[in-house]
């Protein structure tokens, strides 16, 4: 009976262990995040003493839908892909996070939620894992981190029916148009830019099988729009990529 009252107590011991050998995220690493950018100084020690890092590799899992939420969590480095599996055993991305990007998702201020969708790392990442009730406390606590949430979340919710507005047209060469439009605009009208993932993964997020990616991308080429090389992409005609886009409402 003794030995089995100390095994809880050994457990315990070890659980401390590794939480000492833990080393505090740095500030600045907790404040490249909007949600915690203009936190005062007491609230970001109270996030660092309760986050820390999580490496992980290609393909690795960081949660699984429907799993209990206990921790919040931010890209740090690399890709993590949120989705879900549809009943006929595709993958359906909703969202391919960056670094500096917060997965939204994750955040509960409530003490009961689940997943409501799977992450997994695109490539070798890294990310802020946070006590959920911590940040529940701190958005609790500050009106600026209550304030960010909100602008947070209305972002995603545009970013979202902007995506559903997407899928909606038929024709895949305007899905692409679109994506690559937005992509130019995102990096800045620059005429060469990276894409943040691969075209299998694109092709997911597009609700596209990744040879019809490639055809278009191909036929752009071919029409002196935008060209591609692995994930290079160069845009030759920005006004004709414009054009195209515009014209998806008589399109659809």
């Amino acid at each position: 009976m003794a030995a089995r009252a100390e095994e809880p107590m050994q457990a315990d011991s070890r659980k401390r262990a590794l939480m000492l050998e833990r080393k505090l995220v740095p500030h600045e690493q907790i404040r490249q995040f909007d949600l915690f950018r203009e936190l005062p100084d007491e609230l970001i020690e109270e996030v660092r003493h309760n986050a820390w890092t999580i490496s992980l590799k290609a393909n690795e899992v960081l949660f699984r839908q429907n799993d209990a939420i206990r921790r919040s969590y931010f890209c740090l480095s690399g890709q993590v892909k949120l989705f879900r599996l549809t009943r006929t055993g595709s993958e359906k991305i909703f969202l391919i996070a960056r670094p500096g990007d917060g997965l939204c998702d994750t955040i509960s201020l409530k003490s009961e939620r689940f997943h409501p969708l799977n992450a997994t790392a695109i490539s070798d990442a890294e990310a802020l894992s946070v006590d959920s009730e911590v940040v529940g406390d701190v958005f609790h606590r500050s009106q600026r981190a209550r304030t960010q949430l909100v602008e947070s979340l209305v972002r995603r919710v545009d970013d979202l029916i902007d995506h559903v507005e997407l899928l909606s047209v038929d024709k895949a060469h305007f899905r692409v148009a679109s994506f690559l439009f937005n992509e130019y605009r995102r990096n800045g009208n620059k005429c060469s830019f990276r894409l943040n993932a691969s075209k299998k993964y694109i092709a997911s997020y597009l609700s596209l099988q990744p040879e019809t990616l490639s055809r278009c991308l191909r036929t752009f080429r071919q029409d002196g729009i935008a060209s591609s090389t692995n994930r290079d992409i160069r845009v030759h005609d920005p006004a004709r990529l414009e054009q195209l886009v515009l014209g998806i409402d008589e399109a659809a």
